[in-house]
């Protein structure tokens, strides 16, 4: 009954009978046999089929929800009896973009491992864009991170934070460096460092730019210096007349010292929003629960106590 209801899962999910064929490594006509045997033991009519494709019907909607709860509830008791064969204790993977890596990860570790100490720890670090593959692959539990990518994905739930607005950055004795007013085309003339960026961006610069380019599938914008990492872009832009894009609580210390300036631009599309990503049809365990709940106070508490 599981496989089956996996099966049905995988389809509802697609909501294409070949892709979710070859997801599941079947043939096609064997995926039908299986949803036409679900639906004859189940009585009710799970997916309507026409010319316009396969739909999720309502009576499949709820019969779904209530299976993959079930399909949760196996893949966590498999995995605790994994980890209680393995090392007597419950391993918790979580992937986290560089900005989390380097500013408040570390906090709601220490946080959640005082709480429950037998409880062992997976941290990784990914690049953004990287974060919603390892979770939709369950290579991860969960990750925190730039959400854009994972809004692609209906399969993942997210949990944001609050947006948060981002700030232009420079050398205190930057050519643009206490203008009271600066233009897009005035900051494109210099480079951009720091991580790729969703290629949308490139809709929003001037034709002539020296910020960067787009990759050659469009799917990102590629700095002129490419640094993921908010540390070496702030060490990139103290030393030289390369700008970035980053959240003023990242060099909070710089900026109150006169190290760094803030540039006089805040449009809205600096405003970006990082959150937590998980399957949906992913049961969180208690330790997984606790963590995410002391994510969201580190990340609060990161930014209150730095610039408002």
């Amino acid at each position: 009954m599981l496989d089956r209801l996996k099966a049905a899962l995988a389809l509802a999910e697609t909501l294409n009978f070949h892709r979710a064929a070859q997801r599941l490594e079947i043939s096609q006509p064997h995926l039908t046999r299986i949803i036409k045997s679900l639906e004859r033991d189940f009585g009710i009519i799970l997916f309507g089929r026409g010319p316009h494709g396969v739909s999720l019907t309502a009576d499949g909607a709820r019969a779904l929800k209530e299976a993959a709860i079930l399909i949760n509830a196996e893949t966590m008791f498999s995995r605790k009896i994994d980890a209680l064969r393995s090392s007597g204790s419950e391993t918790l993977r979580i992937a986290v973009g560089a900005f989390v890596a380097q500013s408040w990860a570390g906090a709601a570790m220490a946080a959640l491992k005082a709480a429950e100490p037998a409880l062992s720890i997976s941290l990784r670090e990914l690049d953004w864009w990287k974060l919603s593959e390892a979770v939709q692959s369950g290579e991860v539990d969960i990750a925190i991170g730039e959400l854009s990518e994972a809004n692609k994905i209906p399969e993942l739930a997210k949990e944001p934070f609050l947006e948060r607005e981002g700030s232009i950055i420079v050398r205190a004795d930057h050519p643009l460096a206490g203008l009271k007013q600066v233009t897009l085309e005035e900051l494109a003339r210099f480079p951009l460092v720091g991580p790729r960026l969703p290629g949308r961006i490139a809709q929003l610069l001037p034709p002539v730019c020296g910020f960067g380019a787009l990759s050659e599938d469009g799917r990102f914008f590629i700095p002129v210096i490419e640094c993921a990492t908010p540390r070496s872009m702030l060490d990139v832009v103290s030393a030289s007349d390369a700008i970035c894009m980053i959240w003023p609580e990242y060099c909070a210390d710089a900026l109150k010292s006169g190290a760094l300036r803030e540039i006089a631009f805040h449009p809205a599309w600096l405003r970006v929003s990082q959150g937590i990503m998980y399957r949906r049809t992913q049961s969180l365990s208690s330790a997984a629960l606790a963590f995410c709940a002391e994510a969201r106070r580190a990340e609060r508490d990161y930014f209150r106590d730095r610039l408002p």
